[in-house]
């Protein structure tokens, strides 16, 4: 009942946060555009503040081991490698295959990992989770950008990967945490509580931005849709979690892959479709389907593994 327990309050703040979301849209008292406003906000400003907030927090000596970081990135690369190789043999045609690929490697690990980790963890106690988003974001990106390079058949300039990268907000905010936790520096209480307050915002602003903007609509690609839903929901998390339990992960770090490999599609992959000519509609209804079907896969992937008192 306990691992219950836990699991629900993991998931359930979500779904009501999202059905807050869906209700202030029926009722008109705001809308997918302006929320867009509010998702670029959350881009700039929220997310890179918990990212700095998390990671200044840590106490990095009782970081031992980075395999967890190790282990993350090299199923990124793997499940990048399969949707630039594999994916195109099955999916057609190829600005489909593109939204496809891109969908089985880059999850919403910003906001879930948050989300799910402050959950068990508690708020601020989440620099491990926050430090493997560190290397994660800007994997996303640069393998997206080359995805969808490809798609079109050009290729991705590196000096613009590199820029893109540099420039991200959320790896801005991480390098600074990184620089001042490691200085010794400490910030002023005012200061810092400012941030922990805007940090705050972070996770409900997201989940109601979500509802907003959900549109789940008439699906076309059904058997493409379904396929990648249970990639990306059920099979890529049950073969990567099982490999990273018989590597002895555990605690913050396996709760980490867990999001990693088990969050739905992340919502920016949709505009970065649309805007490098891969099909943008199957993209954004693969965002608005895994989100929904995510919260009973997190909820067991969550009661499992606590039941088995590995979180």
């Amino acid at each position: 009942m306990e691992s219950f327990i836990m699991a629900a309050r993991v998931v359930v703040p979500m779904a009501i946060m999202v059905g807050i979301g869906i209700l202030l849209r029926v009722f008109h008292v705001t809308d997918a555009p302006t929320m867009k406003k509010v998702d670029n906000l959350i881009f700039k400003l929220f997310m890179p503040a918990l990212s700095f907030y998390n990671i200044y927090n840590t106490d990095f000596s009782k970081l031992t081991n980075i395999g967890y970081i190790l282990y993350g990135a090299a199923g990124l690369m793997l499940l990048f490698l399969v949707a630039m190789t594999v994916v195109p043999k099955f999916v057609k045609p190829r600005p489909t295959a593109s939204s496809y690929g891109q969908a089985i490697f880059r999850s919403n690990y910003l906001l879930f990992g948050a989300a799910v980790a402050e959950s068990i963890y508690g708020a601020g106690n989440i620099g491990l989770v926050s430090l493997l988003g560190a290397v994660a974001v800007p994997m996303f990106n640069a393998q997206a950008a080359v995805l969808l390079e490809a798609g079109r058949n050009g290729t991705a300039s590196p000096r613009k990967l590199l820029l893109a990268i540099a420039k991200n907000p959320t790896v801005i905010a991480t390098v600074l945490g990184l620089a001042v936790n490691f200085s010794g520096l400490r910030l002023p209480e005012l200061v810092l509580g400012v941030v922990e307050d805007i940090s705050g915002l972070t996770t409900p602003l997201s989940f109601l931005s979500i509802g907003v903007s959900l549109s789940l609509g008439t699906v076309s690609k059904r058997s493409y849709l379904v396929s990648v839903i249970g990639l990306r929901l059920v099979l890529i998390p049950l073969v990567f979690l099982l490999g990273a339990v018989l590597l002895g992960f555990r605690g913050q770090e396996l709760c980490a892959l867990l999001i990693l490999f088990a969050a739905p599609t992340a919502v920016s992959s949709y505009p970065m479709a649309v805007a490098m000519d891969a099909d943008g509609n199957f993209a954004g209804q693969i965002v608005a389907y895994t989100t929904v079907f995510c919260l009973p896969t997190i909820f067991l992937w969550t009661l499992v593994l606590n039941t088995l008192q590995m979180l």
